[in-house]
């Protein structure tokens, strides 16, 4: 018998307009540090939201996954921004299957953004 391992691959959607507007806003310097600040904070956030929900602290992990989405909204992670909302839609409806499963999805989506931005940033991770 032969076990097949399934991968979940889903694109992520890095909005290049976005940190191009910070770029113009700020700078290139004051928008790369920015952003690098921006990146490690949502990891440190992908990584409690991870904790909190294997520990059910649901209130915390509300908290923290809303502070993740103004990090990822600010720097153009979109599709991180819409599965991190899906994650408050299911903490919000008491809804265990549904959080577990759009938590799984976020904790992917997420260090697939990550690595989408670093990479096209030139950050190194």
């Amino acid at each position: 018998m032969q076990v097949s391992v399934l991968t979940m691959r889903e694109p992520v959607y890095v909005n290049h307009d976005r940190v191009h507007q910070l770029n113009r806003q700020l700078g290139e310097d004051t928008a790369r540090s920015i952003l690098s600040r921006a990146i490690e904070e949502a990891a440190v956030r992908l990584e409690h939201i991870g904790r909190t929900h294997a520990s059910a602290a649901f209130d915390e992990m509300i908290r923290c996954t809303r502070s993740l989405i103004g990090i990822s909204d600010q720097i153009g992670l979109d599709t991180l921004t819409m599965v991190a909302d899906d994650v408050l839609a299911c903490l919000e409806t008491d809804d265990a299957v549904a959080t577990a499963a759009t938590t799984a999805r976020l904790l992917r989506i997420g260090e697939r953004s990550l690595r989408e931005i670093c990479d096209l940033e030139g950050f190194s991770r």
